[in-house]
């Protein structure tokens, strides 16, 4: 009989060559996998695949290595994958992981900018800026004028700009396109970007991509970080500097400027409306904040 680490391989294997996963998360699954086998006997079989043994495993992790819930979520996933396929490979009729729950995260607001933060003043008409200084506005346009993720901004090619119609067909997660309106100041700093692009020598061609380098690539995403990293630095903005703050502040913005929850949920190209939703603590945090500050009874 095949000993389970055998099967581990296999799955792995599986994973790799017919799912197609990424090897970063081929990897993740490799080492969880062994570690659980390390709990286990040395010759363990695929009847030591159990619930009981499972909860031992997850009960190790809370208590004696006091992981993290995140790391103890993932290594359960993992573990119910594995059982998955043990199933679908008709070596067992059940999947003993899928009775063990996954642990509850605590509930984080997320980070974001005000909208004084935002303003106009903050950003004052630069004479002649240079193109990183050019690129990190369009970024920023991109992402909290429209609510881009940074990778879908990385792959961003110019036939996806419409410029008469002020939208851009963005190419999020699963290859789902969605249609967001841009802002006036995204096209007045497209066009500048566009200048300063060819007085480089970068000349603009449809399928080309929007951030394009020196070598006729896009610039990769570390790149991009970097930029909006070092714009939200020079406001003074001295917080989480990152994308992702900035698509948290459009989202938050919007939210409190009247806008509702569904149209929130497109414009970000979320899946489930309970990812959007987030956004609606947020708001209600910061109107209890208000509150405290201002009611004479609070």
């Amino acid at each position: 009989m095949a000993l389970l680490s055998e099967h581990t391989e296999n799955f792995c294997k599986y994973i790799a060559l017919e799912r197609r996963f990424s090897m970063q998360t081929v990897s993740t699954y490799q080492k969880s996998l062994a570690k659980f086998l390390q709990t286990l006997r040395p010759e363990a079989e695929l009847k030591d695949f159990t619930i009981e043994n499972i909860r031992t495993y997850v009960w190790q992790m809370r208590q004696k290595e006091d992981l993290a819930i995140a790391s103890i979520d993932l290594h359960i996933a993992c573990l119910k994958s594995f059982g998955s396929y043990l199933v679908r490979s008709h070596l067992l009729d059940s999947n003993p992981a899928e009775a063990v729950p996954m642990p509850k995260r605590p509930r984080r607001l997320v980070s974001f900018l005000s909208q004084k933060d935002l303003g106009e003043e903050n950003f004052p008409e630069i004479e002649n800026p240079t193109l990183p200084m050019v690129r990190a506005r369009v970024l920023l346009e991109l992402i909290y004028g429209s609510g881009l993720r940074i990778s879908e901004c990385q792959s961003l090619t110019w036939s996806r700009i419409d410029l008469s119609a002020k939208s851009v067909r963005a190419l999020g997660k699963g290859s789902k396109e969605r249609i967001v309106p841009l802002t006036q100041d995204l096209i007045r700093w497209l066009n500048t970007y566009k200048l300063k692009l060819a007085d480089e020598g970068r000349f603009v061609s449809p399928h080309a991509p929007v951030f394009l380098n020196e070598h006729g690539q896009a610039y990769d995403v570390r790149t991009l970080r970097r930029d909006i990293h070092d714009l939200l630095r020079s406001i003074g903005w001295e917080g989480k500097a990152s994308p992702h703050v900035l698509r948290h502040s459009f989202a938050t913005h919007l939210l409190e400027n009247g806008a509702d929850l569904m149209s929130v949920k497109e414009m970000l190209g979320h899946s489930s409306l309970a990812t959007t939703q987030v956004y609606t603590h947020v708001s209600a945090e910061r109107l209890k904040e208000a509150f405290k500050k201002t009611h004479p009874r609070a």
